[in-house]
């Protein structure tokens, strides 16, 4: 960790708290669904499409996690960076075969689970500069083409990505509707292009948020981070950063206790690539669905993008 002066020694101990029990629950799941994505690559007929991509989804979720999960030093080395990277691209790989399998996961009960989990692999997206990809799977995920008026609205966390990333890539989306309670959010979706002056407030507001929305080992049931790679790095801020053109964080947020862990920091954009095992799930769930091809895609675009000599 890196040392920082802070005025919220609580909130410093509750985010050290919050990540500890995080870690514990994502450590446990790693056996099981290693198992079952080893199967589904063996014969990909004899396990269910989505129950390997929730697999998938995970296994890209830990990887994501270890990859800025330090022992020591206070930096994140090139390496931490790219399985970073590696395991973003697995889960957003994952997620997209759920999304075409959205009758299995559409529930009254289920969606909103499925619904936050994307909207934060697209705050990812966007923190890392992969636009044209984001813009890809938000069109897949939540893009429409009929009337806006027409969309389900989306709450909470979810509804305020989602209506940023729709506004700043040009693509239709659901309308939010916050509750009261999240009425920064709302503001956020109004203001997140304004000057510091309104901007920076609102920024601050979010930071706060951010740790009183991290899941503890309670009770408690009304959270946004359940895992703990959004609990060390707060993608919604950084997303709202990076689209406002910023490519370091501001000094005066960046001693905010939500910002103090190592990875929570805007990277130079890289160009995305696939793991050998996401290279092995893409290509098997493409034999099983053939309109999945549209991700190797978008991938191997952004990566074109990004990889073009600067004119």
């Amino acid at each position: 960790m890196r040392n920082r002066s802070t005025n919220e020694p609580e909130s410093e101990q509750r985010r050290k708290t919050i990540l500890h029990t995080a870690q514990a629950q994502a450590n446990a799941l790693h056996g099981m669904y290693r198992e079952t994505l080893t199967e589904f690559l063996a014969a990909p007929n004899a396990v269910p499409l989505p129950r390997a991509a929730r697999a998938m989804f995970w296994l890209g979720r830990l990887r994501q996690w270890r990859a800025i999960e330090l022992d020591s030093g206070t930096t994140c080395s090139s390496t931490n960076w790219l399985s970073l990277q590696l395991g973003v691209v697995e889960s957003v790989a994952a997620t997209h075969a759920l999304a075409i399998h959205k009758e299995q996961w559409s529930g009254p009960v289920r969606r909103q689970t499925y619904e936050r989990d994307m909207s934060l692999q697209i705050a990812m997206l966007l923190a890392l500069g992969w636009n044209d990809l984001a813009a890809f799977v938000l069109r897949s995920w939540f893009g429409v083409d009929s009337d806006p008026t027409d969309m389900i609205a989306l709450s909470g966390m979810t509804g305020m990505i989602i209506a940023v990333a729709g506004k700043a890539l040009d693509v239709p989306v659901p309308q939010p509707a916050f509750q009261k309670s999240d009425a920064l959010l709302g503001q956020i979706v109004d203001s997140w292009q304004a000057d510091d002056s309104v901007f920076g407030p609102l920024a601050k507001e979010l930071a706060e948020r951010h740790l009183f929305q991290c899941r503890l080992d309670t009770d408690e049931s009304l959270f946004d981070f359940d895992h703990p790679l959004e609990q060390a790095i707060p993608v919604e801020l950084l997303m709202l950063l990076r689209q406002r053109g910023v490519t370091r964080t501001p000094d005066w947020l960046s001693q905010h206790a939500a910002l103090a862990h190592p990875a929570a920091v805007l990277v130079q954009t890289g160009a995305p690539v696939q793991s050998q095992r996401c290279k092995g799930f893409v290509e098997r769930a493409s034999r099983l669905l053939p309109q999945y091809c549209g991700l190797t895609d978008a991938i191997a675009n952004q990566a074109q993008i990004l990889e073009a000599p600067p004119h």
